[in-house]
């Protein structure tokens, strides 16, 4: 992971504040919390001393690009990675900086700055974020939101260790959904740059840019057609992993059953490109059997990561839930819940990794498990993304999620399939992803090529209801590897082949497989071989006694240390104790918030708790 910091001062010439400096270098061991033996440092200051880059890595030396790069009179920090490294040129060079990175191929974000101007800009996704706030002295721009706000803090009262202080109806959209569908985060006066976006600053006046975002062409109506967006679209993943040709170790894919890996692993094959496969969970586990067929078709290595059980193998181990939220917490800075799975903090791996998250780009955003595309329904289905689990809140918190929903309730009536599109795109993927990919970085080298500018631009360029059929990715894995095609995938078979009421539809997107010959009988007909029935068990939603009690005791902890004007004032106590086994999500997610409020990110190392051990329901000593 590499971390910058930019800080800018209102009045040119005039120096920073070093109380502002100073709380950066005190701040970054919460900000970043990893082994502080691994971390190296940069610094530059302007001629004046009145901006900043500040740089932090545990990346190797050799690894990617410099940790700080100069070049046109200018200095930059980059997150994440470039498709080809030379590219940071280019960037250092441009006038517009937004317009340029978006159009640049890779996943990544920068923080430039010069003797009379500071910017930064994020890709089409956001997934490297930036995070920006001001006081009034100083404008503060950065990859991680706990230390622009803690720095901006300082700037603002004169104080290098300062208190932080809650954006507490921002936290409401924590307690419904586990992460943020908005631009601000838990930090007063922090708020994320939306994707595709610049923010420059200049003689102390800060301006935000957004570049559009590609309009969808008409769905293609010949073979021709769409054989070539089905080949723009291969072609830019193909461009997507050419760097990783020469990769030292083989890529790791992790692979399900579902599609979006095998669509990664179809394009490491077709790329040349050295991979071996894994998949998390039991021998019977429908996405391991089903990623065992994949990796045997691909001729790979596959391995199977088991649970950690007990020596007899009855109960399942796990993290101690208070430990379990003190690492998603400092990972991904209280902008995800701890009901998801995040990596402890460790030594930086260089090895490259993939799996299939952010694919929904692929398959139309949140339209890929949108059932009715009536106007009505898609009306709801944003209403109920802004509106799930409302019970929970007060009045001021319900009023704070009405007013996020309103600018995409208005989209609809223009674009419903757009707005759920590009919805998904600004908040699942630029929050959610974001966050979680924040907790990847620590100690490995995470490479999602569906979260490429290039890929999403190609992306979003093709028609989303097309997109969510599904047939265009279906083509790109018979392109790259036919063997494939007939290997059943979980949960339910392909879109265009499962939707099949309306004949002529489907005869249509057929045909839309120019030269793959039609979809086999075997893809065309094929029964969901491992149904939503045979879903494993998940100890997060169907847990052990001991794990609900701990949760409802720290939460009602949390609620007796806090004022009113602490999570009393977002969540409705009354409901929190109704609520019912079945929306054991929204437990966690309120338990995150309630240990972030509580803890407040005071020490990077994890609270001494033992581990719990769960019951495995239906256990059987012979493992069957």
């Amino acid at each position: 992971m590499r971390v910058h910091l930019v800080i800018t001062a209102k009045r040119a010439g005039v120096p920073l504040p070093l109380v502002a400096l100073d709380a950066a270098r005190r701040t970054i061991p919460r900000a970043f919390p990893v082994p502080a033996a691994t971390v190296t440092a940069r610094e530059w200051r302007s001629t004046a001393g009145d901006t900043a880059l500040l740089s932090w890595s545990n990346e190797p030396e050799g690894h990617g690009s410099p940790i700080m790069c100069s070049g046109s009179g200018r200095v930059a920090g980059l997150t994440g990675h470039l498709a080809e490294p030379a590219e940071v040129d280019r960037l250092l060079a441009a006038p517009r900086l937004g317009e340029t990175a978006a159009r640049t191929g890779g996943v990544f974000s920068i923080f430039r700055a010069g003797e009379e101007e500071v910017s930064a800009a994020t890709g089409l996704t956001r997934a490297c974020p930036v995070f920006y706030a001001e006081t009034s002295n100083v404008h503060v721009v950065g990859s991680r939101a706990l230390l622009v706000h803690l720095v901006a803090r300082a700037a603002g009262t004169s104080s290098s260790r300062p208190e932080i202080v809650w954006d507490l109806p921002a936290l409401e959209s924590m307690v419904r959904a586990g992460y943020f569908l908005s631009d601000e985060t838990p930090f007063h006066g922090v708020s994320a740059l939306p994707p595709a976006a610049e923010i420059k600053i200049t003689a102390g006046r800060r301006v935000i840019t957004a570049t559009p975002l590609p309009e969808a062409r008409a769905t293609p109506t010949s073979r021709r057609g769409t054989r070539a967006q089905i080949d723009e679209l291969a072609d830019a993943l193909v461009a997507a992993v050419r760097p990783l040709r020469n990769t030292a170790e083989p890529v790791r894919l992790s692979l399900t059953g579902g599609r979006d890996s095998r669509l990664l692993a179809a394009l490491l094959y077709k790329a040349d490109i050295p991979f071996v496969t894994a998949t998390s969970g039991h021998d019977d586990n429908p996405d391991v059997v089903l990623a065992g067929r994949v990796a045997e078709a691909l001729g790979v290595r596959h391995n199977v990561a088991r649970p950690k059980r007990s020596e007899s193998g009855a109960e399942l181990i796990v993290p101690h839930p208070r430990v379990r939220s003190h690492n998603v917490l400092f990972a991904c800075e209280g902008m995800m819940s701890a009901y998801e799975n995040t990596p402890g903090s460790g030594r930086f791996d260089p090895t490259p990794r993939m799996s299939g998250h952010g694919g929904e780009i692929l398959r139309g955003g949140f339209l890929h498990n949108q059932a009715d595309l009536d106007a009505k329904a898609i009306m709801r289905r944003v209403d109920g993304l802004f509106g799930k689990n409302a019970d929970l809140l007060t009045k001021e918190a319900k009023e704070h999620a009405h007013a996020l929903a309103s600018p995409w309730r208005e989209r609809c009536r223009g674009d419903g399939a757009g707005a759920l599109d590009h919805l998904y795109l600004a908040y699942r993927v630029g929050r959610w992803h974001a966050a979680s990919r924040a907790s990847l970085l620590r100690g490995q080298n995470p490479v999602p090529p569906f979260l490429d500018n290039l890929v999403v631009r190609t992306a979003l360029s093709v028609d989303p209801l097309w997109r969510r059929s599904e047939a265009l990715i279906h083509g790109v894995i018979g392109a790259f590897a036919p063997q494939l095609r007939d290997i059943p995938i979980e949960g339910r078979p392909w879109r265009f082949t499962a939707e099949s009421s309306d004949r002529t539809l489907l005869d249509r997107l057929r045909l839309r497989l120019p030269n793959l010959g039609r979809p086999s009988e075997a893809v065309a007909s094929q029964a969901i071989a491992f149904g939503p029935a045979n879903k494993p068990w998940n100890w997060r939603t169907k847990p052990s006694r001991e794990l609900t009690g701990l949760m409802h005791a720290d939460i009602a902890d949390a609620r007796g240390a806090l004022r009113a004007d602490g999570l009393e004032r977002i969540v409705d106590a009354a409901g929190v104790m109704r609520l019912p086994e079945s929306r054991m999500d929204v437990l966690w997610h309120l338990y995150t918030v309630s240990v972030m409020l509580t803890d407040a990110f005071a020490s990077p190392a994890p609270p001494d708790l033992p581990p719990l051990h769960i019951p495995v329901p239906g256990f059987r000593p012979d493992g069957r």
